[in-house]
């Protein structure tokens, strides 16, 4: 089963030989050399995958990262954990349709909050939590709709603008960017008021745009927009405030890089999703060094995004027997649990207060 509309295993290098080395005189390492030893040997084991710098290149000087396979680790299965709060959104696949279902971070209270014979998509939170906007698939086009929680109520939001999908809220709350393909170009990048007010398109790249979420302080946007190869993506950031400027491009030949793109709540880093097909890993891009840090290990893992305190992040996995369920890891890649494993397919979660 395709687990999104749009949208490894690697090795962290070759092993050290020994710190220390046997001497014929037995002699007393002071400890400050020993625990320095200790921090250099933890930071050396840190998977560290380096992308191509962020100043533009030539095409003859681009060359392709491809990450070598490593051994995949089997996760901590619990229901529930204590740790973090708030709710996460995700879309449900339950009986024929996709759903929306709604659970919080401890991993209780589930619920699924609609049920109706049409394809839900692409759920995110409002700015403060009240609400949730996801797509609905209306047979051929895709549009937007507003769920209050408080009200249980559904209003739509976008209508036959073209097919709006992949809603994201500014940090302010008052603006909703959307993807949308409309009848004269590629998925572009559009924004209107948190009602659905004023719909209009502010950025279309070369290509087709799959996936965009706003920086921390609402004052940039990075993007994922396809290549013109198949299933081959980059990462861009394009100015708010400037959207006719052009972009920033920031990977260049990175291997199988999906639509799934998450800003850190600190503003310093992107959760990326990268890898071979049916081998993807989440991995932590950072802006100041355009390295990329490799936080999970096999399952096939897609659609990361922060928790909104940044200490945890939540993605969905085939690990469990190929089974779509939810995970949940501390933002540096450790403790990996079970947050909900419904025999039916839960994925695309975002993370709300």
């Amino acid at each position: 089963m395709s687990l999104s509309p749009i949208d490894g295993k690697y090795s962290s290098g070759k092993r050290r030989s020994n710190l220390f080395r046997g001497e014929k005189r037995r002699a007393a390492i002071p400890i400050s050399l020993v625990v320095l030893g200790i921090i250099f040997l933890l930071f050396w084991l840190v998977p560290v995958y380096t992308l191509e710098p962020v100043i533009p290149l030539q095409p003859d000087e681009i060359s392709t990262v491809t990450p070598s396979p490593t051994i995949t680790p089997s996760p901590t299965a619990t229901s529930a954990f204590i740790g973090q709060g708030g709710r996460i959104i995700f879309t449900c696949t339950r009986g024929d349709w996709n759903q929306i279902c709604i659970v919080n971070a401890d991993g209780t209270g589930y619920t699924q909050i609609t049920d109706d014979p049409r394809n839900h998509y692409y759920p995110t939170f409002s700015t403060d939590g009240t609400a949730v906007v996801f797509a609905i698939n209306e047979g051929d086009y895709f549009d937007l709709y507003r769920y209050d929680l408080s009200k249980t109520e559904l209003a739509q939001i976008t209508f036959y603008i073209g097919n709006a999908f992949s809603p994201k809220f500014s940090p302010d709350g008052k603006q909703l960017m959307f993807l949308n393909r409309s009848a004269d170009g590629p998925v572009s990048i559009w924004v209107m008021g948190a009602l659905g007010e004023s719909p209009r398109k502010i950025y279309s790249g070369a290509q087709t745009i799959v996936g965009a979420d706003w920086s921390p302080d609402g004052k940039n946007i990075a993007f994922a927009m396809s290549t013109g190869q198949p299933n081959s993506y980059e990462i861009h950031i394009l100015d708010a405030a400037q959207p006719n400027q052009p972009a920033r491009r920031l990977t260049y030949a990175v291997e199988g890089a999906t639509g799934s793109i998450d800003w850190s709540p600190d503003g310093q880093s992107l959760l990326v999703c990268l890898g071979p097909a049916g081998d993807k890993n989440v991995f932590r891009f950072d802006l100041a060094t355009s390295n990329a840090i490799q936080l999970t290990f096999g399952g096939n893992n897609a659609s990361a995004a922060y928790s909104p305190d940044g200490q945890y992040i939540v993605y969905n996995s085939l690990r469990n027997n190929g089974q779509a369920d939810l995970f949940v890891i501390n933002a540096d890649g450790h403790s990996t649990r079970v947050l909900v494993d419904n025999p039916e397919p839960d994925w695309q979660p975002q993370w709300g207060r």
